[in-house]
């Protein structure tokens, strides 16, 4: 078999013939190079066909100038871009380099002006107020001459105003003023134009303005009209005010022009000439007339006059009332010249009624404030009848009302002036129309009108009353404020009122003015002269001029001076009380100080009273008919002149509590109000005290109360003054410390004593009855001092009372006292020793403290014992002598005597 290593096909597998196929000659994927050259061939045309023209413009500076922010518009219109900032060659400038759109290619010419627009606000007006939002960019104002790309800016925007706009005029000035391109030209202070530009005429010297006049408002501009300067602030400064006129508030910065419109001109014809003048005055347009004046108070030069809320007049001159000089009254020749438009001449007739509008100012109104500044004005009224240029001119547009005329008297003219309301009930029923001086009288002379509709309230027995102003009443419970009615709080007024308990006037009798309610009740009697009485005081009162006195709390009058007394001790002050409260003063008046604040006691006990607000600042006197329990009245050594004697209190005044002197060697710890105690009770105090300088003591004036004092003024009585105490045995008296030390009191069981010497400490105990007295004999004092405590077998039996030297100073007596419990103790054979201070045995063994107690290490002391009973051994008698040893014996220490104690 034949071998056939070949790989044979299966018989039924058939594979295809490859065909084949001719590439094409381009491929599609070139379409999308050829597009994209297509496109930017596209694309550089476009740019080449639109590229921006390049520019460059000098700027003084660069400031708000931005490289590749800083926009270029012509109309709104966005036309270019900063590219670049650069200095100029000599460095006093910058080139501003920009690209503007090709479109507006027309507008670079020779005169095209560019400037730099940004926020600007001031009074006279808001300017780039777009910047805000797309901040600075500069603008262009087309101009004439050949294509150009170079520039010089301008500072500010030239003036666009076209001359075929409105009317043309050209004014001649001596001076500019405040006048500037741009300022507005007024008419009746409406804005009809505004001012182009200006020059100096160089032949002539003069200024010659050009003012274009808004379109609608030509026909105003006749050949007669007169324009003046309405710039800036016109101020008159007098002593009756400040006066301020302008046209607009614009017109204060940027300055202002005005013109009139007469109506027998014609109309003015386009560039016309006219005279610029200063201001109104010198442009003589005015008619003068004559006011008749009631006073001139409220009438000064340069008034305005007002039509409608047009001003249409002004005060020129005011000739002042003369005084007669027979019968010293004023007569009424008081007038006032004022110039007014001829536009309302024909409206001043018979029947025009003329009055002054001033400045009210209250809770209740509030009219004209503008007034407290710019002065009054005055408005009137068109008459019908025939055309006069007199007229009478009133100060309140009330006086034209219908009414009765009458005259009241006053005092004075507190918050009082023409104008002011008369109320009955709170209702206004009429005014004041003048008020004036009576030189005969001394008084305030008030003509007042009633109206016609309320004329039948006049009564003979009706009163008037002052109800100017605001009447304040402070002290501490609060503050009172009183005005009836609330308009008369700032404004004034007066009241009527019409009671059944006042008495008719006299026939012709001429109304009063009464400051208060009270004083209308008395009539008459309220304007008697006022009473004047003095009191004498310490210089220790504060009182003031003006301070008020009362008599029960009620203010009657007040303090009119005070001086020093002849005897340089005393004060004298004198007092005023008015006329209606004069009949309280009599020989049963007492007077005391209500000034400042009263505080008495002591800490535990702390009093504190004041009488009002007022007198706690001013001072005040305070007075009452009472009997008096102390002398009321004092004269002074060589004065033959009584007065009243001011007391420091209430108290003090009706104080009859018997009285005792006490005499201290030092004023430590005393004061007026310490008090005197016994047992722990009060019964009295100290009222006064003295410095005895001569006599090197202190005196002072004890009360002592009635109830009690008839114990403590007889012999045997013992003062002493009680402290605080602090000691190793504790603290006496802690309770002074919050009260205050006092003045401790025993009763005696003598005659009749006024004069006591108050100790320093509890006095000594050295009767029988009271405890037992001894003395032992010291070769020294050892530190020992009066209170000592005595000792047996440590417990403490009585007390150092005295100590002194012998009657040949060889050695030291101190005396004792033991207690009454404890002194059958003391024998006539015991042995006293001093305890004082402390001892010390040291030896090998160490060292012994020996003491009888820590007090006694500290403030010493004196011990005794009693050695055993013998028949000789008795209770020691009162006044005995001991020798005190220097040291105790051991043996003393080891007597354990057994002492009964004795049956009383």
């Amino acid at each position: 078999m034949k071998e056939n290593n070949e790989p044979q096909m299966p018989d039924n597998c058939h594979a295809p013939k490859p065909v084949l196929h001719k590439p094409n000659v381009m491929s599609p994927i070139w379409l999308l190079p050829i597009v994209a050259v297509l496109l930017g061939i596209y694309l550089m045309y476009q740019s080449i066909a639109q590229a921006g023209i390049e520019i460059r413009v000098h700027f003084d500076n660069a400031n708000g100038i931005v490289e590749g922010k800083t926009l270029i518009k012509y109309q709104g219109l966005n036309i270019g871009k900063v590219k670049k900032i650069a200095l100029d060659d000599d460095l006093k400038g910058v080139y501003v380099t920009a690209e503007i759109d090709s479109k507006a290619e027309p507008v670079l010419r020779r005169e095209t002006q560019f400037w730099l627009v940004a926020p600007k606000a001031s009074i006279a007006g808001i300017s780039g107020l777009d910047a805000l939002v797309t901040g600075n960019y500069i603008n262009l104002l087309p101009g004439d001459g050949e294509y150009s790309i170079e520039f010089d800016a301008v500072q500010t925007a030239p003036n666009t105003l076209p001359d075929d706009q409105g009317l043309i005029v050209r004014l001649t000035a001596d001076k500019l003023a405040s006048v500037r391109p741009g300022s507005e030209i007024f008419y009746k202070k409406i804005p009809v134009g505004q001012v182009h530009n200006f020059k100096l005429d160089k032949d002539t010297d003069k200024i010659l303005i050009e003012a274009v006049i808004k379109e609608q408002y030509s026909y105003l501009v006749k050949d007669t009209s007169r324009f003046w300067n309405a710039s800036g602030i016109h101020a008159e400064f007098g002593f009756d005010g400040v006066k301020i006129q302008t046209e607009s508030l614009t017109a204060i910065i940027s300055g202002a022009l005005a013109f009139d419109s007469p109506v027998d001109g014609k109309p003015a014809e386009n560039n016309r000439a006219y005279n610029l003048y200063n201001n109104v005055s010198d442009a003589e347009r005015a008619v003068e007339i004559e006011f008749n004046l009631a006073n001139t108070n409220d009438i000064k030069i340069g008034n305005n006059i007002y039509l409608n809320g047009q001003q249409v007049g002004e005060i020129t001159q005011v000739i002042t009332q003369l005084i007669d000089v027979e019968t010293q009254q004023t007569t009424p020749t008081a007038k006032a010249f004022a110039d007014i438009d001829p536009e309302v001449v024909a409206l001043l007739r018979t029947g025009t009624q003329f009055w002054v509008e001033k400045a009210t100012l209250s809770l209740s109104e509030s009219k004209n404030v503008a007034n407290l500044v710019t002065g009054n004005f005055i408005l009137f009224t068109p008459g019908k009848g025939e055309l006069q240029t007199t007229f009478d001119l009133v100060s309140n547009v009330d006086d034209l009302i219908p009414h009765k005329q009458i005259s009241i008297s006053a005092n004075d003219a507190n918050g009082l002036a023409v104008g002011n309301k008369i109320y009955y009930k709170n209702y206004p029923v009429g005014h004041i129309s003048r008020v004036t001086f009576n030189i005969k009288t001394n008084l305030i002379d008030l003509n007042v009108h009633i109206y016609q509709d309320y004329a039948h309230l006049l009564r003979r027995s009706t009163r008037f009353i002052n109800i100017s102003g605001v009447s304040v009443d402070a002290s501490i419970s609060g503050l009172n404020i009183k005005s009836s009615p609330i308009a008369a709080l700032v404004s004034g007024g007066i009241e009527l009122v019409n009671d059944p308990v006042f008495k008719s006037k006299r026939r012709n009798q001429q109304y009063q003015l009464y400051p208060s309610l009270a004083l209308a009740k008395l009539g008459s009697n309220a304007f008697k002269a006022n009473k004047t009485i003095t009191l004498l005081s310490k210089p220790s009162h504060v009182i003031a001029n003006g301070a008020p006195v009362y008599y029960r709390k009620l203010k009657v009058g007040s303090v009119a001076d005070f001086r020093l007394a002849a005897d340089n001790e005393h004060i004298v002050i004198t007092l005023n009380i008015l006329s209606q409260y004069a009949h309280l003063i009599n020989k049963n008046s007492v007077f005391w100080d209500v000034s400042g604040i009263d505080i008495s006691g002591s800490l535990s006990n702390l009093k504190v009273q004041t009488e009002s607000l007022l007198t706690i600042i001013a001072g005040g006197i305070n007075f009452d008919n009472i009997k008096p329990v102390n002398n009321n009245k004092v004269s002074l050594a060589k004065s033959h002149a009584t007065h009243y004697k001011l007391f420091r209190s209430f108290a003090a005044a009706t104080d009859n509590r018997p009285t005792v002197t006490l005499t201290f060697t030092s004023g430590t710890d005393i004061n007026v109000g310490t008090e005197i105690k016994h047992k722990g009770i009060r019964v009295g105090e100290i009222s006064a005290i003295k410095l005895k300088v001569e006599q090197g003591f202190i005196e002072a004036t004890a009360k002592l109360d009635t109830d009690y004092a008839q114990y403590f003024i007889q012999q045997g009585s013992q003062y002493w003054l009680e402290r605080i105490k602090v000691g190793l045995d504790g603290i006496k008296n802690a309770n002074t410390l919050l009260s205050g030390a006092y003045i401790n009191v025993t009763k005696g069981n003598g005659n009749t004593v006024k004069r006591f010497k108050v100790l320093n400490s509890a006095p000594e105990i050295a009767s029988a009855d009271v405890g037992l007295s001894v003395t032992v004999i010291s070769e020294r004092l050892m530190g020992l001092t009066t209170g000592t405590p005595v000792y047996f077998r440590q417990i403490e039996v009585g007390s150092i009372t005295h100590s002194e030297l012998s009657a040949q100073s060889d050695k030291v007596l101190i005396t004792l006292n033991i207690e009454p419990k404890y002194q059958h103790l003391v024998r006539n054979d015991s042995q006293f020793w001093a305890v004082s201070g402390f001892n010390v045995d040291i030896g090998l063994t160490g060292a012994t403290l020996k003491a009888e107690s820590l007090k006694t290490i500290l403030s010493g002391g004196i011990a005794f014992a009693t050695p055993k009973t013998n028949q000789n051994s008795q209770i020691a008698a009162p006044f005995s002598t001991f020798d005190l040893a220097q040291e105790v014996n051991p043996d003393w220490l080891e007597w354990n005597t057994k002492i009964e104690k004795p049956v009383m």
